[in-house]
Formats: C-alpha cells, sequence, structure tokens
C-alpha cells in the first residue's frame, strides 16, 4: 500500500507511519492548521477537516470508481446546534457531522492499519443523511 499524508502546513509525506499522521491531526486547531487528508494513492482519500475546539469533520472520497459518492462520517449521539468549523472558511456544519477527536482518530487508524475505511461506524451518502450500506 502506498500513501500520502498531507500535512496543516501544505507539506506532503510519502509513506508516513502511524505516529505522523496522529500528529498531523493533533495539530489542527481550525485557525492556522485546519486540514489533513489521507491518502491510500489508487484506492481513496480522509479528508480530516476543522479542528475547531476539538470537532472534525471527516469525508471519504473513493478513487477506486469515479461513480462512487463521497461519505461523511457521523456520530448520532451529538446533536443540539449546528457547529461552526473551518474548512477553507468557517462555516456550519450539522453537530453529528461535527465528530470528536476519538472518533477521527479512531477511523483514521483503522483506514491506515487496513487499506479500508471502518464500517463499525456511521457513513452518510454525500450529504444525503442516508446512511451508507458498506
Amino acid at each position: 500500500m502506498s500513501w500520502k499524508l498531507v500535512t496543516g502546513y501544505g507539506k506532503q509525506i510519502l509513506n508516513p507511519d502511524w505516529p505522523q499522521i496522529q500528529q498531523a491531526i493533533l495539530e489542527m486547531n481550525g485557525t492556522r492548521i485546519n486540514e489533513v487528508i489521507l491518502q491510500l494513492i489508487g484506492q481513496g482519500s480522509l479528508f480530516v477537516e476543522g479542528g475547531d475546539e476539538g470537532r472534525y469533520l471527516v469525508v471519504y472520497f473513493p478513487e477506486d470508481h469515479p461513480d462512487t459518492p463521497s461519505l461523511t462520517l457521523s456520530d448520532l449521539s451529538l446533536s443540539g446546534p449546528d457547529v461552526r468549523l473551518t474548512v477553507q472558511t468557517p462555516s456550519e456544519y450539522a453537530a453529528k457531522h461535527a465528530v470528536h477527536l476519538k472518533l477521527v482518530l479512531h477511523v483514521l487508524e483503522q483506514f491506515f492499519h487496513t487499506g479500508k475505511i471502518p464500517k463499525d461506524v456511521r457513513w452518510e451518502i454525500d450529504n444525503t443523511e442516508k446512511e451508507a450500506d458498506l
């Protein structure tokens, strides 16, 4: 498997190790650093956006089939008003899409070790709010 990590500094690391990936996520703060991308070349990419107050938007973009929609990580236990996240610019996102760091690290670690997004979490198809059937 061939990996590429794009850090919040715009630095690209080929074939990163888990500590490098974890450190890139921990440095996200929603202001100076608000995006990290982990790409399995030829398979897909996880985009992690935000970091504002410990909340993140995670979207998976598959590469293997161009017609396959992107998937957004969601946590139905998170409810309430929309959450402000910096995804290029500050925007409002449903609370269920502004997930906590623990879940982000779980998803990234599973993706990194298996090459597949985990099935034990909830993914929604694009922004349809329909659960993806993995």
